[in-house]
């Protein structure tokens, strides 16, 4: 005897289960679109930082990308499923809705409570790494300056303008939060002023032959250190 088909479950079932997976799915996707663009945007910004610090932040930047992929390639698997179901080439097993709760509550309510509150603080610190990363190539291209130059240049748009940055990087990242200041690339001359917290980039040349480069922000970041002193 031939097997026989599963019993086809009732159009009220379907729609149960379609529902439920719709529920965690979306949230879900949703994530994984924002975590791609997030980690895309991060490897693009890279590549446009000085060759030196380029090299010791690809790795994770390629990282977040791999982890990026697999997340939309599973979400992808999953919105393939669903709609062989709603096409009717698949049917839901009997514990399809009980597995369809479970996954709403492992990919929904669990990180609801548990992890998205930290969401901000998570995001903050990514953000300062950005900072701070931007800061250490402003540094390097303004040591390549010297070394082409045989000085530092007078003010930092010069690094841009002579072609060693395409653009200066931008503070205060606007996709994060928490930040005491809005997004900006401006940059300002110091000569022996105290720091004037505008959130820009600051550029002290009292000494010319040690100019120092520093973020212009006297706000603490979550390690209670201020911006201007690193």
């Amino acid at each position: 005897m031939k097997d026989q088909p599963p019993p086809r479950p009732s159009r009220k079932y379907v729609r149960l289960v379609l529902a439920l997976r719709a529920a965690w799915l979306l949230p879900v996707s949703a994530l994984a679109l924002i975590y791609a663009g997030f980690s895309l945007s991060t490897l693009l910004r890279v590549l446009f930082f000085p060759m030196g610090v380029a090299w010791r932040l690809l790795p994770n930047a390629l990282f977040g990308a791999a982890v990026a992929g697999l997340l939309l390639f599973f979400t992808w698997r999953i919105w393939r499923k669903t709609w062989d179901i709603v096409t009717d080439r698949v049917y839901p097993e009997k514990s399809a809705a009980a597995w369809q709760v479970c996954w709403i509550v492992l990919a929904v309510i669990l990180p609801a409570l548990t992890i998205w509150p930290k969401a901000v603080d998570v995001f903050r610190y990514v953000g300062e790494g950005e900072n701070k990363s931007s800061l250490a190539a402003l540094r390097s291209a303004a040591e390549q300056y010297r070394a082409v130059k045989g000085a530092y240049p007078a003010r930092l748009e010069a690094l841009r303008d002579e072609g060693f940055l395409k653009e200066l990087p931008p503070l205060w990242d606007e996709r994060f939060t928490g930040f005491p200041h809005g997004a900006t690339a401006a940059a300002a001359v110091y000569r022996g002023e105290p720091p004037r917290d505008t959130g820009g980039w600051g550029y002290e040349v009292s000494v010319p032959s040690a100019p120092v480069i520093f973020i212009d922000c006297t706000h603490p970041d979550t390690h209670g250190r201020p911006w201007s002193a690193y």
